[in-house]
């Protein structure tokens, strides 16, 4: 169940998409497709838990998928590695889907290790 009023899932499953997508023209390998149910709490808002079809990456000697993760404000993606299809669970930072598209792609080479988050 969507949690939000005044953000649209449609546009936030655009964003999944098109960070996907550039992740693998950096060169990540799409794996497989496996069930995983998640519980996100985040904030005020009520547990969302809903069960989602993931789509495994392998970026160099890691795998990886995108997870929702839902701040009170707005959802946010965050990449989650690990060493095997079993066993992805170590997450990055989470960034906004709402960012632009020179923006998300940054957040994709960093979450990928391409480029050093800058220091602030």
């Amino acid at each position: 169940m969507w949690p939000y009023t005044n953000h649209a899932e449609e546009e936030y499953n655009k964003a999944i998409e098109f960070v996907q997508n550039y992740a693998q023209s950096l060169g990540a390998k799409y794996i497989c497709s496996k069930l995983q149910k998640f519980t996100t709490i985040s904030g005020d808002k009520d547990p969302v838990s809903e069960t989602l079809e993931m789509k495994i990456f392998k970026f160099k000697d890691e795998y990886f998928w995108l997870e929702n993760h839902f701040q009170p404000d707005r959802p946010f993606i965050v990449f989650s590695f690990g060493d095997s299809v079993d066993t992805i669970f170590e997450d990055a930072e989470p960034f906004p889907y709402n960012l632009s598209e020179e923006e998300l792609k940054a957040e994709v080479r960093y979450s990928l290790g391409i480029e050093k988050y800058p220091k602030i």
